[in-house]
């Protein structure tokens, strides 16, 4: 018997793992090729929905020390605290340029040190493979808005 925990992502993980990161992808797209405008309102939108998505992911982080005991160490929560600061950094500075700074600063963290707390037993064991992919997918979208709006 294999007491090890899977690394495959279950098929709700990928949806809604991936699912998120679509609205960031789009945004990005949208400010580059809408009319100025519009572009804006992509950019606004973009920020907000990954500032909710970090602070999620932060929640998410959290609560998975609340049903494993052992993963609720000062390192986890600490983690956690770290990503909801960044998320409303992220809502709290006006100029966009300088709001998605700590949204991507926190998607890259969260792909990294969620990763490694998977390996650790830390957080969920498919974290180790969904992570790094569903987030860096999510900070690319975050960084081609931070691309647009310092063309500005």
């Amino acid at each position: 018997m294999n007491d090890r925990p899977t690394t495959a992502t279950p098929t709700d993980g990928i949806i809604l793992g991936y699912g998120p990161m679509i609205p960031l992808v789009v945004a990005a797209l949208g400010a580059w090729i809408l009319p100025d405008l519009y572009a804006y309102f992509a950019v606004q939108a973009g920020i907000i929905w990954g500032a909710l998505i970090l602070a999620f992911i932060a929640g998410v982080r959290r609560g998975y020390g609340f049903g494993s005991p052992g993963a609720s160490t000062a390192v986890s929560i600490a983690t956690s605290i770290g990503y909801f600061v960044l998320a409303g950094l992220g809502l709290a500075i006006g100029r966009p340029s300088h709001a998605l700074l700590p949204l991507i600063l926190g998607y890259v963290l969260a792909a990294m040190l969620d990763r490694r707390a998977a390996l650790a037993g830390d957080a969920p064991p498919f974290f180790a493979t969904l992570r790094p992919i569903q987030l860096l997918i999510g900070a690319a979208g975050l960084a081609g808005l931070w691309a647009w709006t310092i063309g500005r």
